[in-house]
C-alpha cells in the first residue's frame, strides 16, 4: 500500500513539473485565440484535464507536440459549444406569437388578393399584357418591344402607369 502511494505522489510531481514547465507555452496559446480571459481560463482548465487524462501515453520526445496539438482540439471544442450555446441565451419564456403571426400572414394573403385583382383590372389589356410580362415573368422591356412591335419608351410608359395605378388601387395594410 505504501509503495502505491509513493508511486502515486512521484506521478503527480512529475505531472506537475511537467505542467509547470508548459503553463506558460499553453496559456499563450489558448489567449492567442480566444480573448475572454475567463473562457481562456476555462480552455485552460480543460487542456490540463486533457493531459491529466492521458499522462500514461506521455513520451518525453513528443511532449510538447501533445500539449500543442491538445490546446488546439480544445480551442476548436470550446468555438463549438460557443456556437450552440448562443441559442440558450434566448429567454426561456418568451411570449407566444402565434396570433400575430396568422394576422401578418392574413394581411399578406389579403395584400396579394387585391394586386392580383387590381392587375386584372389593368387598362387597357396590352399594358395589362405588358405589366405581366415584365413584373411577374421577368421578361425584359427591349423583348417585350420587340415582341410587340412597339419603341422601349411606350413600354416604359406602360409599365409606369401600371405602377401609378396599382399604387392607388392598393393599399397595403401591415
Amino acid at each position: 500500500m505504501w509503495s502505491l502511494n509513493r508511486h502515486i505522489r512521484i506521478e503527480e510531481q512529475q505531472y506537475h513539473k511537467l505542467l509547470h514547465k508548459f503553463n506558460p507555452l499553453i496559456f499563450s496559446l489558448i489567449y492567442k485565440k480566444i480573448n475572454n480571459r475567463d473562457d481562456v481560463l476555462d480552455v485552460f482548465q480543460n487542456v490540463i484535464i486533457h493531459i491529466w487524462e492521458y499522462r500514461s501515453k506521455l513520451d518525453a520526445g513528443n511532449i510538447e507536440s501533445i500539449v500543442v496539438k491538445t490546446c488546439q482540439q480544445e480551442i476548436a471544442h470550446f468555438y463549438r459549444n460557443a456556437k450552440i450555446d448562443k441559442t440558450s441565451d434566448l429567454p426561456l419564456h418568451f411570449s407566444d406569437t402565434s396570433h400575430e403571426d396568422l394576422i401578418i400572414a392574413e394581411n399578406k394573403e389579403r395584400n396579394l388578393s387585391e394586386i392580383e385583382t387590381a392587375i386584372e383590372e389593368l387598362f387597357p389589356p396590352l399594358r395589362r399584357k405588358i405589366f405581366k410580362m415584365n413584373k411577374i415573368e421577368g421578361v425584359t422591356q427591349e423583348k417585350i418591344a420587340a415582341n410587340f412591335n412597339i419603341s422601349k419608351r411606350t413600354v416604359e410608359k406602360h409599365i409606369h402607369q401600371s405602377m401609378i395605378y396599382l399604387r392607388d388601387k392598393v393599399k397595403i395594410t401591415k
